[in-house]
């Protein structure tokens, strides 16, 4: 007698860009890491953060644009509880701009995560409110860098001012972002 086996469900892990609102004007873009139920496993943020590592909301003048990873899977790689903040919220706009196995969504995440203590070396200025007449320099550029460095498109929210996608190259050159950026070898994902 032959018994039919059903075929093993694929397991499917996402990437998903983020907008958080600002007073309904402006957006800050972020980052986020789902599991195949769903499940939030990590977010990657630029943020403003004082020369003494206090994470701001809005930066000012002297302050310095950081990368950061929070989430369950950051702290298996022993980031400080103190320094694990939720940036998600209901009703947020969100969109799913990579799936795919666990082992390439994740190849592509933790490919941006290697890279954040060398930007963090960096030292990069914050452009504090989007300074008119220059290139801003902030969390939206993170956003636009990091996920440049996973190969993952980057998603436009309409409807809000996002300034600072523009300006990567204020933080990398275009050869440093080439050899930083996850290789496109393999893909076995879908993107949005």
């Amino acid at each position: 007698m032959k018994t039919s086996q059903s075929p093993v469900p694929e397991i499917h892990y996402s990437i998903e860009a983020r907008a958080y609102d600002i007073v309904g004007l402006a957006a800050h873009n972020f980052w986020v890491l789902r599991d195949e139920k769903g499940n939030v496993l990590g977010q990657l943020h630029g943020l403003a953060t004082t020369n003494e590592n206090r994470i701001k909301p809005i930066g000012t003048i002297g302050d310095k644009l950081k990368f950061y990873h929070f989430g369950s899977r950051a702290l298996l790689s022993g980031l400080s509880p103190q320094k694990n903040l939720n940036y998600i919220k209901a009703g947020q706009r969100s969109q799913r701009m990579y799936s795919g196995s666990p082992d390439e969504v994740l190849g592509r995440w933790d490919n941006a995560v290697k890279a954040l203590p060398y930007l963090n070396s960096l030292v990069v200025p914050y452009t504090s409110f989007a300074v008119l007449g220059l290139i801003p320099v902030n969390s939206n550029t993170a956003y636009t860098l990091l996920g440049k460095l996973m190969g993952i498109p980057v998603h436009y929210f309409p409807g809000y001012w996002q300034p600072g996608w523009h300006g990567t190259d204020k933080i990398l050159t275009v050869s440093q972002l080439k050899a930083m950026s996850y290789s496109q070898e393999l893909t076995d994902g879908d993107f949005a």
